[in-house]
């Protein structure tokens, strides 16, 4: 309760409170003791249950002051005014307090919301990216099935051309293979006639259709000239020796140059026939090589 207030008490009963204070003032003036000038006339306060003469003030000490034995009021306003003011800052400090909790509970909702925002766009960003992705990878898996097409296609291509080459190969064997022309044939037939029933052994490779056929014909031409022929295929390690060759025997020396002749009179060779001398002296065998 203020001090307004008990002023407000006091003023509600100014006879008793001027009764008292006139009590307590001649009982100072009683006990010698001198009575300030400021408080003469003035109302001052009784506890309750006494009465003005049972309040007694002590004898003053040496250089001792009536006027400093009591309180001084002289300063209760600018206390009261003090205790407005701690009030008032009491309040602008609550409300700068709420003040601030607003504004940061502002500033918090604004940074939450930009913190939201680029969450969303580095979420879009990266759902971008992953498309972006998928579309590479599914454009890289149909260039890897492209190329995977392309390859096969291509080894089908060199496969054919494979083919082809070999078929152009063998009809260019066939177009350019040795063969015995009638008129050919002919001659051998008349140079051989006097050696009627005489045998020949011939050697083939079997890996050289072109030298196989060849000798198939010269066969047929000395069987028709009356000769007996055996046909053997040869082993050959290495590279076999190109165009006709003769092995012959010490008995068959007659026989061999004569057929060598004929080969050479008919155009069957276009040099002199290589001729080898065998240790089996009735042997004459005829070896039919490559095409030179």
């Amino acid at each position: 309760m203020g001090l307004v207030d008990r002023r407000k008490r006091r003023s509600a009963r100014p006879d008793e409170s001027a009764a008292e204070g006139s009590d307590i003032v001649r009982v100072f003036e009683a006990r010698a003791v001198t009575v300030p000038a400021q408080i003469r006339g003035t109302i001052l306060p009784v506890p309750a249950g006494e009465t003005a003469s049972t309040i007694s003030i002590a004898h003053p000490q040496a250089g001792w002051h009536a006027r400093c034995g009591l309180p001084d009021l002289s300063n209760v306003h600018l206390l009261e005014r003090g205790f407005n003011w701690s009030t008032v800052a009491y309040v602008v400090f609550i409300c700068l307090a709420a003040a601030a909790g607003f504004l940061l509970a502002v500033f918090a909702g604004r940074v939450t919301a930009a913190k939201d925002i680029e969450i969303g766009r580095l979420h879009e960003q990266a759902a971008l990216a992953r498309r972006e992705q998928d579309r590479v990878e599914a454009e890289i898996a149909h260039a890897r099935t492209s190329l995977e097409e392309l390859r096969k296609e291509n080894t089908e291509l060199e496969l054919a051309v494979e083919k082809e080459r070999a078929a152009r190969l063998r009809l260019e064997a066939l177009a350019s293979a040795r063969h015995l022309t009638p008129g050919q044939k002919q001659t051998i037939e008349s140079a051989l006639a006097r050696f009627r029933g005489q045998r020949f052994s011939m050697i083939t490779y079997a890996g050289d259709p072109e030298s196989f056929r060849f000798a198939s014909d010269i066969k047929a031409t000395l069987e028709a000239a009356g000769m007996s022929v055996s046909v053997a295929p040869a082993l050959v390690f290495g590279k076999p020796q190109a165009g006709i060759a003769l092995e012959v025997g010490a008995h068959r020396q007659q026989v061999a140059t004569a057929l060598a002749k004929a080969f050479v009179d008919a155009g069957v060779c276009t040099g002199p026939i290589v001729a080898t001398e065998a240790e089996d002296a009735d042997l004459l065998e005829i070896t039919v090589g490559p095409k030179p």
